[in-house]
């Protein structure tokens, strides 16, 4: 009886002379020529041979040769850790030879005959002229591969956003690579101690453990983080770490590619709402999805194995996309906090409207509250219609006016039955007033902690817009000969806005605030209103730096049209009921008392 193997492929090549030693038991082994030893595939075929040798119908043969080779299987496997172990040993026992050679010594003359010692000689003065690479000549090789890999991804990323964020992303790739050998490393180390020290079948091919290894954690990672397209270039990459980690296993090389493009699907399906996404997509994306690469593997090789080796491959295969789930799922927090990066979730969060800031902002500010819910209300619908992400607009447009809480009785929307409070203020210090609320609004953000990109929308909400109430007031209060008015002391310090994003905002803001002035809101005069608000700004050069284009700013005069009109629009008069002429009673009534309790 032979020996069957999985392959031959699978055995150290050059080795097939001296044959293999095979252990028949704890103590004992012998020594297997390659011609005693068959694999699978060669099994298959002798048992075809034979199975046609017998007397049967060509059915029963196809049906027998079926079954026969179902249950086919290796009964000897390679044993790498013992292999590798024996190996260095007989590095170890080597004797190092030394051969002393004096300059100008002759070492062979033409025409003499070739002896054992000037042989020696020749030889070793050819391994020393020829260049052997070393592992710093190998350490140089890979370093100098992914240092050209890594400027590709560098200006890549670069060329797609601005450098301060460009510059996030790529640290932060680096980082999770860098991470990646690490736990590849470890799991390395992991899978011999246990494969060695168990007997379960499930866990003793220390080879299969490389399909539970969390190669598709640092996809999931990255799709969640900063998209699909650096995801996939990310995933690429760690293919080709794998393959250059793994002995240039090209099969892993492929189960690692495609079990990246899976996990950028998994993102992708349940969306980066939340970060039980990476934790979903590990589970019912990756894991199902590395079943049937493994089994795709297999068919591509001819080689099946014995079943407790695919089983083995499988449970790891799902133990693999379970792991990677899990660990993306537990440092997205890290990763959001340390590389300041906004994803949706975080926006989930921030939109909270129980958030302390909110609460005060709508007890102490509450006209200002609900101005900030209408504008983000217009933003957002606005954002989805001309491709913005509507989650950032609307958490900016609900911000922008934070700082109007400290000093909320200067601003018209929160003054109920309050006096004026700019009636007795020259008009330079009411504008240096309302100027402020961004400033204030900008400090709070910093105590909030709020994403870079909320600060900027809070400070370019107005832009370097010109206060045309305050300024005017100005003008008609001062004799223009006496002293003359400039409107630099009348315009907001800005910047202008530099994104779609803030621009938008700004619009909504100067639409809604616009809108509340009309005592009879109608589709003419909204739309009037809208038209001209827009052309201020262009003509002002407040919209220069975000670059909308025509058709996107139609649009969102559009949507902010039919939303306002949704919210202003005139309705029936309750029978029986007469407001104006309630509110009117009241008003009359109010200076006869003042002017009875001042005479008594």
């Amino acid at each position: 009886a032979r020996g069957i193997i999985l392959s031959k492929n699978l055995f150290i090549y050059g080795e097939q002379e001296r044959g293999f030693n095979f252990l028949t038991g704890p103590d004992t082994e012998k020594t297997l020529k390659i011609e005693e030893i068959i694999d699978t595939k060669e099994g298959k075929e002798i048992l075809a041979e034979e199975i046609g040798q017998l007397d049967l119908h060509r059915n029963e043969t196809s049906l027998l040769r079926d079954l026969a080779s179902l249950f086919l299987s290796a009964n000897i496997t390679y044993n790498k850790t013992e292999t590798e172990a024996r190996k260095e040993q007989a590095r170890q026992s080597i004797e190092t030879i030394f051969y002393a050679i004096k300059k100008g010594k002759v070492i062979i003359r033409k025409g003499d005959e070739v002896n054992k010692e000037a042989l020696d000689y020749i030889n070793v003065i050819n391994q020393n002229l020829q260049a052997k690479p070393g592992w710093l000549t190998n350490f140089s090789g890979t370093f100098l591969l992914y240092a050209l890999l890594f400027l590709a991804l560098w200006y890549y990323i670069n060329s797609i956003t601005k450098f301060r964020r460009a510059l996030k992303i790529f640290i932060m790739m680096g980082a999770t690579l860098i991470i990646s050998v690490f736990l590849y490393k470890l799991s390395i180390f992991l899978a011999n101690i246990i494969s060695e020290s168990t007997d379960f079948f499930l866990l003793t091919y220390s080879e299969s453990y490389w399909y539970a290894f969390l190669f598709q954690f640092g996809v999931l990672l990255i799709a969640f983080l900063v998209g699909n397209q650096l995801a996939l270039i990310y995933t690429v990459l760690n293919s080709l770490l794998v393959g250059y980690l793994f002995e240039e296993n090209f099969y892993l090389m492929i189960f690692c590619l495609l079990g990246g493009l899976a996990a950028i699907y998994g993102i992708k399906y349940y969306g980066r709402h939340k970060r039980t996404s990476a934790f979903r997509a590990g589970i019912f994306i990756v894991a199902p999805f590395n079943i049937i690469v493994i089994l795709i593997i297999h068919l591509i090789r001819e080689i099946m194995g014995p079943i407790e080796l695919v089983a083995s491959e499988l449970f790891m295969g799902i133990l693999g996309g379970i792991l990677s789930g899990s660990l993306a799922f537990l440092l997205l927090p890290v990763f959001e906090n340390v590389f300041e990066f906004l994803t949706q979730t975080k926006l989930l969060e921030l939109m909270n409207t129980d958030l302390p800031i909110f609460k005060k902002m709508a007890t102490e500010a509450p006209g200002s509250y609900q101005h900030s819910q209408i504008v983000a209300s217009l933003a957002e619908r606005a954002a989805e219609k001309i491709k913005l992400d509507p989650m950032l607009v609307k958490a900016g447009a609900l911000y922008h006016d934070i700082g109007k809480i400290k000093r909320p009785e200067y601003f018209i929307e929160n003054r109920i039955e309050n006096p004026d409070m700019h009636r007795d203020l020259k008009p330079s210090m009411s504008s240096l007033v309302i100027i402020n609320h961004v400033k204030e609004g900008v400090e709070l953000a910093k105590k909030l902690k709020l994403p870079e990109k909320i600060s900027e929308i809070i400070a370019q909400h107005h832009g370097r817009s010109l206060m045309r109430f305050f300024f005017q007031k100005a003008k008609e209060k001062y004799d223009p000969e006496m002293q003359k008015i400039g409107e630099e002391s009348y315009r907001y310090a800005g910047p202008i806005p530099k994104s779609k994003e803030a621009a938008l905002i700004m619009l909504s803001d100067s639409v809604e605030a616009a809108a509340r002035s009309l005592k009879t809101p109608s589709l003419p005069s909204l739309r009037k209103l809208i038209t001209e608000v827009f052309n201020n700004y262009i003509q002002d050069g407040q919209l220069d730096d975000c670059y909308f284009s025509f058709k996107e700013l139609q649009t969102v005069a559009s949507i902010f049209l039919s939303t306002l009109y949704s919210i202003y629009h005139p309705r029936v008069e309750y029978p029986g009921f007469d407001f104006e002429m309630k509110k009117k009673t009241k008003k009359n009534k109010k200076p006869d008392d003042r002017n009875h309790k001042s005479t008594a």
